[in-house]
């Protein structure tokens, strides 16, 4: 927790003794940079203000104390986090093999990489905002250089291209990402597509996850695609790492029959099968479904909301005072009738049309299935009545984490706590048919990203699908104000690439599922304000 409380806390025990900053790295170090030039082709980067008045020249920046303790940063600290969740990447990570070093070789990506970390420690307070606008201004010039000659649509220009649409992203105003991105697209389709771009793959993913978590962080189409179709770049099968098991992608393996090998508890397995469930419903209906099709997509999410707020709030393990009946009512989302569901409807798996885009099934959530056996197993009560709005909210932004009970024998469960409060608002989303933005309140981010930081790294690399599933439902409320929006940015960004990097083909059918949702929930949240403009008279609504 005090990481969350204190930049101090965080930035000391990311940097340790790697950053000892220089007395003399006040801004009179630093002298005034040349305006960006303008390109003739693709969308320039603009000069950056220089932070020191009155100077005409600018030293060789390999001359500066700084520098190499910049590189040093990115290399030893944040390199290995982009690479792994708990920044205990393995050497034949791509990204550490093959990025890493070419971004030490190259003169435009060491400089974007100095300037990455220079908005690193300007965050965590050990670099002054005139030093690393500096930098960013070195970055922003080379860049531009770049675009005049034939190295405009290289792999290291569109490495640093990327890199510095990220960094504005996570720390700058955000006002020019879409010039920025539409830059980016024109140089990629300068080389040829995606498919041309070198380092494995690496570069194409880079920057295919970077326009992605920006789009899923707005709720927006992404730029660089077209649609939400993601670009296919790898034309081998790989095996599937269980860690990437994800609610988003109905076709891998049940939560419930993989729960031992990922070390999940039953119960958490169920919510996250009963997750895959809801939203595979949902981007099984068609383009234009009717009012029956709606409804039960409504009746639903509200029934699994319910049932996953009786849940004990502390541990699966605790039971409510009063377990009422564990009978389940089936709950049927095709147009086949309870009467007519058979053991195989309930347990069969998902198919797809085509490669991720469309979900059928005619599956239903009933009291033989495993889910429901394993929230029977903990008391859960499913005879409530549909939830109010605010029911999932259990501690105001003073107090986020749930008090433990000294008197209890069972241990708190972070990460069941952390799926159980996703899917809650996952639910609410889904049976209120309005976007992330409008349904996490301040109060649930906060619970659930204090929640989230109280399992380790090295956990939530085990079970990398769930982490991102959760940061792509947080995303849109990460406002910019709060503390932690930066940090919930970045992970989403590395989360994606992580999996894009073990597993394209996974990562496309979580990039596309979550848009797909995203823009559901958006076309809910649409209605309802042109419904409430109408109702006022056309004044505005409210």
């Amino acid at each position: 927790m005090r990481l969350l409380q204190s930049p101090e806390v965080m930035r000391d025990s990311f940097l340790g003794d790697e950053w000892q900053p220089d007395s003399n790295m006040g801004p009179d170090s630093w002298f005034s940079l040349p305006n960006g030039q303008v390109a003739p082709d693709g969308s320039p980067w603009p000069a950056t203000a220089s932070p020191v008045q009155g100077q005409i020249s600018l030293s060789t920046m390999g001359q500066t104390q700084q520098n190499p303790d910049l590189l040093k940063i990115f290399v030893r600290t944040l390199a290995p986090f982009a690479a792994a969740l708990d920044g205990n990447a393995e050497s034949s990570n791509t990204y550490i093999k093959y990025y890493v070093p070419l971004c030490v070789q190259t003169p435009l990506l060491t400089q974007t990489a100095m300037y990455t970390a220079a908005c690193f420690l300007n965050e965590t307070g050990h670099m002054d905002k005139t030093v690393t606008m500096a930098h960013k201004s070195q970055a922003i010039s080379m860049l531009n250089e770049n675009l005049w000659t034939d190295s405009s649509s290289n792999d290291e220009t569109v490495a640093a291209h990327t890199q510095l649409i990220l960094n504005e992203w996570y720390w700058g105003a955000g006002t020019d990402l879409g010039a920025h991105l539409r830059g980016l697209k024109e140089m990629v389709s300068a080389r040829g597509g995606f498919r041309s771009l070198g380092l494995h793959g690496l570069i194409a993913k880079m920057a295919i996850t970077a326009d992605l978590s920006i789009a899923l962080s707005y709720q927006v189409t992404p730029v660089l695609q077209s649609g939400r179709q993601i670009d296919v770049l790898e034309n081998t099968q790989v095996p599937l790492r269980l860690a990437l098991n994800t609610p988003l992608v109905s076709s891998l393996p049940r939560f419930a029959d993989c729960a031992e090998a990922l070390k999940l508890d039953p119960a958490t397995a169920a919510i996250l099968d009963d997750m895959r469930f809801l939203v595979s419903a949902v981007l099984a209906l068609p383009d234009e479904p009717s009012q029956k099709e709606l409804q039960k997509i409504n009746t639903t999410s509200a029934w699994i909301h319910n049932r996953t707020s009786a849940l004990p709030d502390y541990s699966p393990r605790r039971r409510p005072p009063t377990a009422r009946s564990a009978t389940t009512p089936a709950i049927i989302v095709t147009d086949i009738e309870a009467s007519d569901a058979t053991e195989t409807d309930r347990s069969s798996v998902f198919a797809r049309r085509g490669s991720w885009h469309s979900v059928h099934s005619t599956h239903s959530i009933a009291s033989a299935t495993s889910s429901d056996q394993a929230y029977s197993d903990h008391g859960q009560d499913d005879t409530l009545p549909r939830p109010h709005r605010r029911q999932t909210s259990h501690a105001s932004s003073s107090s986020p984490d749930p008090p433990a009970p000294s008197s209890s024998p069972d241990p708190p469960d972070f990460l069941y706590q952390s799926v159980r409060l996703a899917a809650l608002l996952y639910s609410r989303a889904i049976m209120e048919r309005q976007p992330f933005s409008s349904v996490v309140e301040p109060s649930d981010f906060l619970q659930l990203w204090s929640t989230m930081w109280r399992v380790p790294l090295s956990t939530w690399k085990g079970v990398l699908g769930v982490f991102n599933w959760i940061i792509v439902g947080i995303a849109p409320a990460a406002s910019e104000s709060q503390r932690h929006g930066r940090f919930v940015k970045s992970m989403l960004a590395n989360s994606l690439l992580q999996m894009g990097v073990d597993n394209w083909e996974l990562a496309r059918g979580v990039m596309e599922a979550g848009g797909r949702l995203q823009g559901w929930l958006g076309e809910g949240g649409e209605r309802g304000r042109r419904g409430s403009s109408e109702g006022s008279g056309g004044s505005g609504g409210m």
